[in-house]
C-alpha cells in the first residue's frame, strides 16, 4: 500500500517534482515494471549525514531535559548507545494522548507519536478511500506545553479558548531553515490539530499556528548558556525565554496554504496518474533526488526538453503544449519560426527574448560542440589581467562548514621579459577535524586561506605603488560558481570578530563583504572577482544537458589534446564528484571528520558488487579530497584561458590597476557615511545593470522591452507636419533640429517614454560600447582628438573624452506607438557633436537604427554633498593593519 509520511511532504516540496512524489507512492508492482529502487541510487556514507542530524537532535534533547526542572520532560531513551550516532539516542513516546490528559501536562514532550487522521483535508480522506494509502504515524521532534495566553493564532480558530496550546519544534543541524523544513512543521500542526478533535481534547488543548524550527549553531553550548544567564538574572522562567531567543518560528499563515493545497489537489491529481505520466523536469535541484539516474537516463533517451540548461518546468510545459517535445524540434521550430514556435513564443516573452539562446544550446546537443551565441557580449569578466587568482571551496550545507578550500594564482609581474613564463602557485587547505559542529578547525585554515590571498594581493598593491601609472598591473578573482562565494562570506561572517582572524581580512572583505558588512561602492564597481558559469551561461552554448558543471565545461570547451590527439579529460575518482554538482560531495567530509569511511575504490573486476571493493583508508581520503580540490582549481583555470582564447572580444570588462588600500573615510557621522554609501550602491548597481543590457544582442534587447529597434528615418509631409506642430506648441524646441523615424511594431511596449533624455542612437549591426571614448574608438591621441574639434568649433574639453553614448545622445520629444507605422520624434543633446558623429561614421542613419536607455548618476554627490553640510562628529578613524 501506498505510504504518504512526512518525508515524502517535505521532499515533494524540496523537488518540486510530481515524478518524485508518484515513485514514492508506486506500489512495488509498480517499481518492478519500472525498475527503479531508491536504494539503488543512495551514495556511499550518506548514513553518516543522517547520524549527524540525529545526534544534533539528540544533544538539542539533552540540552532541554537539562536545563529544565526534573520530571517536567516527558522522554524515552534507548539503552543501546547508536555507534553510527555516537551516543544514545531517544525512542518513540507511544502514549502521547494519556500523556495529554494529566491533570498537570509536561513542559514538553519528546518525539511523541500518534496516528496522523486521514481527514485533514477533504481531499487526503479521498485519497485514502481511493487509494487506499496505509495509515501512517507523525512524531514531532518536541511539542511544547504552554499555558493558554500567548497571543499565537490556534489552528481552527477554536470557539472557546484552550487551557493549553501546544506549539510544534523540529530541530535540524541547518542554521538556515528550508521550505522543506517549514512543511514539515505545518503538516505536523495541522495533523496535531486533527487528532486532538478526533479524541474530544480540542477543547482543553489547541494547536498553535505558531510552529518553530530549533536551527542548528556551531556552538553546542548556547541553549544552555543562555538558560545560565537568564537563571543568574533571576528570570523566573529561563527555559521559556532561551527558547525564544533560539527558535526561529514558520510563518504557519502562508506554508498551511501550501499543504493544503498539496492535499487537496496536487496528491490526488498525481495518484490519478500512471507513474510514466507524470510531469517531470530534470534540473539542479535534483541532485540529491533517489531517481535522478533513472530520469537522466530517460531524458537523453526521448531528447526531454530538461536536457536544455535553465530552461525551467514551466518553460518546457508550455512549449509542449504548442506541439514541440525535444530539443532538436525545438531548434528546429525556432530556425525555421514555424506557427508552433510562434504561438510558444507569444504567450511569453521570455521565451522571446530566450530564442537566439535556446537555438544556440540545442544546436550543441544536437552537434557535440560548443556554439558562441550571436552578438552577445559580457561584461563579467575581463579579456586580460596581469595576475588572475583562482579560488574553489567545499563545504557541507548542513553544518556550513567548509571542508577544503584551494587558491591558485598566475601572475604576470611587471618588468618580465617577453617569453618569460608567469608566477603560478597552487595550495589546498582540507578541515580535517570537526567536533560537534565546532568551526575551530576551519577557523584555522581560514586563516592560512586570508593570508595566502591577501598576500597575493598586496603583493601587487606594493609592486603598482612603484610604478608609473601606465605600467601598473591589475589582479582579478575567479570563482566558478556562486555558491562558493557565498560561503566565503558566509566563513567571513562566522569568524570576522574573532582575535586570529580580525587583522587579517579587512582586505578580503572589502571585496567579498558578508550579508552585515556594508559595501564599499568603488570596490562593488570595480568588480573585483567573477562567476565563470555565469560567462559561460552567457556566451555558450555547450553540449552538456540540465546544467553546465565545472567538469563537463572545462571537458567540452577546446579541451586539451594529448600527443595521441585524445582530448584531456578533467575527472575524478568515484565517490568524489556527483553529477550536475560541482562540489565535492560533503558525505568526504563526514567520513573524514569521524574516522568512519564508507567509501570503496572502484574496482572494475568486481563493477556490479561494491562489497568487494577495497575501502578507503583515512590518509588515502585526505589525498582524495586534496587531489579533487586541485582538478577543480585546474579546471577552472582551463575554462577561464579558453574564454579567453575564443571570446577575447566579447570580453569587454575593463580593470584599473590594483591597490589594496583603504577607502577614503569622510569625516561625517557613521549613519551619514552609510546613507552616502547606499546612495552610491543604487548607483552602481543601476549602471551596471544598464551597461549589461545594452552588450545583450539588439532582439533581446529588444524582448525584453529595453530598447526601441528598427528605426528608418520617417521623410514625407506628414511628418514634416509634425515636426512643425511640435516646434509651434512648444518654444523649447522651436530651433531645434528634429528627427522622425519609424520603428518596428514588436517594440511599441519598450520601457521608453515620451521626455526620456537619456538616450542613444546606434546601428543595430554594430558592436559600438557606447562607454568607450570617441577618440579611443578612433585611434586618435589626445592631441589630435583635440585639434580636430576644435577645427569644427567644438571647443569644450570635456567633448575630447566623451564617451560616443554622449555623442550619439538624444531625446525624446513625441512617441507614437499605437499609430500604424509606429514613429517617434527625437532631438540630438547636443547638434554639433551628433553631426560630428555621423560625419564621423561613428553611426549611419540610413542603416536600421536602435535606441537605448543610458545611465546617468544625478544623485550620489547631491546626497553626499547635503549630508557633509549637515556635518556632525565623525566616528574615530579605522586603519588597516597590514600583515607582518
Amino acid at each position: 500500500m501506498p505510504r504518504l509520511d512526512k518525508g515524502t511532504l517535505a521532499l515533494t516540496f524540496k523537488f518540486n517534482c510530481d515524478r518524485f512524489l508518484r515513485f514514492r507512492l508506486a506500489s512495488d508492482a509498480e517499481k518492478d515494471a519500472l525498475g527503479i529502487d531508491s536504494e539503488t541510487y543512495k551514495r556511499p556514507g550518506i548514513e553518516l549525514i543522517k547520524a549527524a542530524g540525529r545526534r544534533w537532535e539528540a544533544d538539542k534533547y539533552q540540552d532541554l531535559i537539562d536545563t529544565s526542572p526534573s520530571n517536567t520532560i516527558e522522554y524515552i531513551e534507548n539503552v543501546e548507545l547508536d555507534e553510527l550516532v555516537g551516543r544514545r539516542t531517544f525512542g518513540k513516546v507511544k502514549n502521547l494522548f494519556d500523556i495529554l490528559q494529566r491533570e498537570h501536562p509536561p513542559f514538553a514532550i519528546i518525539e511523541g507519536e500518534y496516528l496522523v487522521p486521514s481527514s485533514i483535508t477533504p481531499g487526503l480522506q479521498q485519497a485514502y478511500d481511493t487509494y487506499e494509502l496505509e495509515l501512517v504515524r507523525a512524531r514531532p521532534d518536541i511539542i511544547w506545553i504552554r499555558p493558554y495566553g500567548t497571543r499565537a493564532p490556534m489552528i481552527g480558530g477554536p470557539d472557546a479558548a484552550p487551557e493549553y496550546e501546544l506549539h510544534i519544534i523540529d530541530v535540524k543541524m541547518a542554521a538556515e531553515p528550508s521550505l522543506r523544513h517549514f512543511t514539515e512543521v505545518t503538516y505536523y500542526a495541522l495533523s496535531l490539530a486533527a487528532a486532538l478533535a478526533e479524541r474530544g481534547m480540542a477543547g482543553r488543548y489547541g494547536v498553535s499556528a505558531e510552529g518553530f524550527i530549533w536551527p542548528g549553531s556551531h556552538d553546542a553550548n548556547t541553549f544552555q548558556n543562555l538558560v545560565r544567564d537568564h537563571q543568574a538574572r533571576g528570570v523566573s522562567n529561563p527555559v521559556t525565554l532561551a527558547l525564544q531567543e533560539t527558535l526561529v518560528p514558520v510563518p504557519y499563515e502562508v506554508y498551511q496554504v501550501h499543504v493544503k493545497q498539496f492535499f487537496e489537489e496536487r496528491l490526488l491529481r498525481v495518484l490519478g496518474q500512471a507513474p510514466v505520466d507524470v510531469a517531470w523536469h530534470v534540473g539542479p535541484k535534483c541532485q540529491l533526488c533517489d531517481y535522478v539516474r533513472y530520469c537522466r537516463q530517460e531524458a537523453e533517451t526521448c531528447d526531454h526538453l530538461s536536457r536544455l540548461p535553465w530552461l525551467n518546468q514551466g518553460q518546457a510545459e508550455l512549449i509542449r503544449q504548442n506541439g514541440i517535445a525535444t530539443t532538436d524540434s525545438l531548434r528546429n521550430a525556432i530556425v525555421g519560426n514555424t506557427p508552433q514556435w510562434q504561438a510558444a513564443e507569444s504567450s511569453s516573452h521570455q521565451l522571446r527574448a530566450d530564442a537566439p539562446i535556446l537555438s544556440v544550446r540545442a544546436e550543441a546537443l544536437a552537434t557535440g560542440q560548443p556554439v558562441v551565441i550571436d552578438g552577445r557580449r559580457c561584461a563579467l569578466m575581463p579579456a586580460w589581467n596581469d595576475q588572475n587568482i583562482f579560488i574553489t571551496i567545499h563545504f557541507d550545507p548542513g553544518s556550513g562548514i567548509t571542508f577544503a578550500m584551494g587558491a591558485a594564482r598566475v601572475y604576470f609581474q611587471p618588468g618580465r621579459n617577453q617569453g618569460d613564463p608567469p608566477k603560478t602557485e597552487e595550495h589546498v587547505f582540507v578541515v580535517d577535524r570537526v567536533d560537534a559542529m565546532n568551526p575551530e578547525t576551519e577557523r584555522a585554515r581560514l586563516v592560512e586561506f586570508v593570508t595566502l590571498v591577501s598576500g597575493w594581493l598586496e603583493e601587487v598593491s606594493d609592486a603598482n605603488n612603484g610604478l608609473p601609472a601606465a605600467q601598473r598591473v591589475s589582479s582579478h578573482i575567479f570563482f566558478w560558481d556562486m555558491l562558493e562565494v557565498r560561503q566565503l562570506r558566509r566563513m567571513f561572517e562566522r569568524h570576522m570578530n574573532h582575535p586570529e582572524v580580525v587583522d587579517l581580512i579587512e582586505l578580503l572583505i572589502r571585496l567579498f563583504p558578508p550579508n552585515q558588512v556594508l559595501p564599499d561602492a568603488d570596490t562593488f564597481k570595480s568588480q573585483p572577482g567573477t562567476i565563470v558559469k555565469d560567462v559561460v551561461r552567457l556566451l555558450l552554448g555547450l553540449p552538456i544537458p540540465h546544467d553546465y558543471s565545472l567538469f563537463d565545461t572545462a571537458n567540452t570547451l577546446f579541451p586539451v589534446r594529448n600527443e595521441n590527439g585524445d582530448p584531456y579529460k578533467f575527472s575524478l575518482p568515484f565517490g568524489f564528484s556527483t553529477p550536475m554538482s560541482d562540489q565535492i560531495p560533503f558525505e568526504r567530509a563526514y567520513e573524514l571528520w569521524q574516522d568512519t569511511i564508507f567509501l570503496r575504490h572502484f574496482d572494475p573486476r568486481f563493477s556490479d558488487d561494491p562489497s568487494r571493493w577495497r575501502r578507503y583508508a583515512r590518509d588515502e581520503l585526505y589525498e582524495g579530497i586534496k587531489h579533487a580540490t586541485r582538478t577543480h582549481l585546474r579546471a577552472l583555470q582551463h575554462v577561464v584561458r579558453r574564454l579567453r582564447e575564443q571570446c577575447r572580444d566579447r570580453l569587454t570588462l575593463r580593470k584599473a590597476p590594483f591597490s589594496a588600500a583603504s577607502p577614503v573615510q569622510t569625516r561625517i557621522p557613521e549613519r551619514a557615511r552609510s546613507l552616502i554609501t547606499f546612495e552610491r550602491l543604487n548607483v552602481v548597481c543601476q549602471e551596471l545593470e544598464n551597461r549589461q543590457r545594452r552588450l545583450l544582442p539588439v532582439a533581446e534587447r529588444e524582448a525584453h522591452f529595453f530598447s526601441i529597434r528598427g528605426l528608418v528615418p520617417a521623410s514625407g509631409a506628414e511628418y514634416d507636419a509634425r515636426i512643425d506642430e511640435i516646434r509651434t506648441a512648444d518654444a523649447r524646441y522651436a530651433g531645434s533640429e528634429l528627427l522622425a523615424f519609424t520603428f518596428a511594431p514588436t517594440s511599441r511596449d519598450a520601457r521608453i517614454n515620451e521626455g526620456d533624455f537619456l538616450l542613444a542612437l546606434s546601428n543595430e549591426d554594430d558592436d559600438v560600447d557606447l562607454d568607450v571614448p570617441w577618440r579611443k574608438y578612433l585611434g586618435l591621441s589626445f592631441v589630435d582628438a583635440q585639434a580636430l574639434l576644435v577645427s569644427l568649433k567644438l571647443n569644450d574639453n570635456w567633448m575630447v573624452n566623451a564617451p560616443i553614448g554622449r555623442l550619439l545622445q538624444v531625446e525624446t520629444v513625441r512617441l507614437e506607438a499605437m499609430c500604424e507605422p509606429p514613429y517617434l520624434v527625437l532631438r540630438p543633446s547636443h547638434n554639433g557633436l551628433f553631426s560630428f558623429a555621423i560625419n564621423q561614421g561613428l553611426f549611419d542613419l540610413q542603416r536600421p537604427l536602435v535606441l537605448d536607455p543610458l545611465f546617468q548618476d544625478f544623485s550620489s554627490e547631491r546626497v553626499a554633498q547635503a549630508l557633509r553640510t549637515v556635518g556632525g562628529n565623525p566616528p574615530p578613524m579605522r586603519r588597516r593593519r597590514r600583515r607582518v
